[in-house]
């Protein structure tokens, strides 16, 4: 079973998943459609309003808690795996770059949202551009990763998971060009000399 994962810290209490909606992010004012999950987990995509040959998309990820959180788009800390273990980091074309005002804690959980570019894969690693309603798996555990600065940390079994199908149709938006331009990459400091 080829199974790929997102994963980032996350989660408490665990319930059933509910079928995406728009949501609209008080920081960065990105607009995704959303998976709210009970337990707090949420997911959400972004993309263009017309997405013809677009391989990029925005996403927002977040919740309640220190465990850990994956979606089936074989992105993120970019992990794959073909078998029920901790899946190891993945490696392509494919980066992440971090939209730092949607990007934050507060007291009821924290928010990380990026641009994934070249992750919309013809092959069907994430979806395909021609897609109207992928199936995203998730699945969460309330375990913190062993090391969590470590993108490559191994992280524990999960301990729910789930299915839920996006309309692709009410992630589309006009403003994702400017949205797009949110992310920044970190740029190297210092100096030769």
């Amino acid at each position: 079973m080829k199974c790929s994962s997102l994963i980032f810290g996350v989660l408490a209490t665990l319930a059933a998943a509910q079928t995406p909606s728009p949501y609209t992010d008080v920081k960065s004012g990105i607009t995704f459609n959303t998976l709210q999950h009970s337990s707090g987990m949420f997911f959400g995509l972004a993309l263009p309003a017309n997405a013809t040959g677009n391989t990029d998309f925005i996403a927002t990820i977040g919740g309640k808690g220190t465990g850990w959180s994956g979606v089936s788009l074989g992105v993120g800390s970019f992990r794959k795996t073909a078998q029920y273990a901790s899946p190891a980091v993945a490696t392509g074309a494919f980066t992440q770059t971090t939209i730092a005002n949607g990007t934050y804690v507060n007291s009821t959980h924290w928010t990380y949202t990026f641009l994934c570019s070249k992750c919309i894969q013809t092959d069907g690693t994430t979806f395909k551009p021609t897609d109207a309603a992928p199936s995203l798996g998730f699945a969460l555990n309330p375990t913190a990763p062993a090391q969590k600065t470590n993108p490559a940390s191994s992280v524990s079994k999960h301990t729910a998971q789930g299915q839920a199908v996006f309309d692709l149709s009410k992630a589309k938006n006009a403003k994702f060009e400017v949205w797009k331009g949110y992310a920044v990459p970190k740029v190297a400091t210092g100096f030769a000399g």
